[in-house]
């Protein structure tokens, strides 16, 4: 059995994410870009149920999922969804001290996303998710 190609090009395929993610948001590293990323990731793992959080993590590329999953405190309360603004808040405070999330971050990490995933399991994975979820990974600010 051959390696799939989402194994064997996840390095490179991560790169190219990480660096449109750092373009997306402005920033001037992707050190700077991937606590942004954990920060989305956790604010909206946080609303998922154990089974929708790996629903939604089988979607992802494998680096992307992941990071997705990593420190992931599943026996946590679950958080209802919000207003954007309350999320991307959410997102700002997470890592307060070296954190550089600003409003809109959550559009351009979903935008960013919605380039590099495979739109169709994506989009298969949201359908089954609460529209809280579907409307989180709207890249409309």
């Amino acid at each position: 059995m051959t390696v799939p190609i989402d194994y064997r090009q996840a390095g490179p395929d991560f790169d190219r994410f990480m660096l449109d993610l750092r373009e997306t948001l402005d920033l001037q590293t992707t050190h700077q870009a991937w606590g942004v990323l954990l920060g989305v990731f956790e604010t909206f793992r946080r609303r998922l149920t154990p089974a929708e959080t790996l629903a939604f993590a089988k979607a992802l590329p494998p680096l992307l999922r992941a990071t997705f999953v990593q420190d992931w405190n599943f026996d946590g309360p679950q958080a209802p969804f919000a207003d954007r603004d309350a999320l991307d808040r959410e997102v700002m405070a997470y890592h307060r001290d070296h954190q550089l999330a600003e409003p809109g971050c959550i559009a351009a990490t979903a935008a960013t996303l919605w380039r590099h995933a495979d739109r169709q399991r994506l989009e298969a994975a949201l359908a089954r998710l609460p529209q809280g979820a579907r409307d989180f990974w709207s890249d409309q600010a």
